[in-house]
């Protein structure tokens, strides 16, 4: 997919508005209109930062589409927390998730 799409269905899942992206990032609604209806145009770095930040992605997200990249930026930090913790403690949250993840995938 293009970066044009993955912006329009990241806008869409979270139920932003075009105008709202535009009065958060500080970027003229027109600008961000063309990211969305040309598939030619494509942000300057600084812009493309900017609406990654305020959607909470990452922007090789915005270009690639590879929901991994939101998945390493949205865990990664909890990892970290998560490692640092005594051996016991982690082996209790394996037991949760591991609960928690056949409940959802098995029924």
């Amino acid at each position: 997919m293009s970066f044009k799409d993955n912006l329009k269905n990241e806008l869409s899942y979270q139920d932003i508005q075009l105008k709202q992206l535009s009065e958060k990032i500080g970027v003229s609604y027109a600008t961000l209109l063309c990211y969305v209806n040309n598939r030619e145009c494509l942000p300057k770095i600084d812009v493309g930062y900017k609406i990654a930040k305020e959607l909470n992605v990452t922007v090789e997200y915005l270009i690639t589409g590879n929901p991994e990249d939101i998945y390493i930026k949205n865990t990664l930090p909890l990892y970290k927390e998560l490692i640092k913790l005594p051996t016991p403690i982690i082996k209790s949250f394996e037991k949760i998730i591991h609960s928690y993840y056949e409940l959802y995938y098995k029924h």
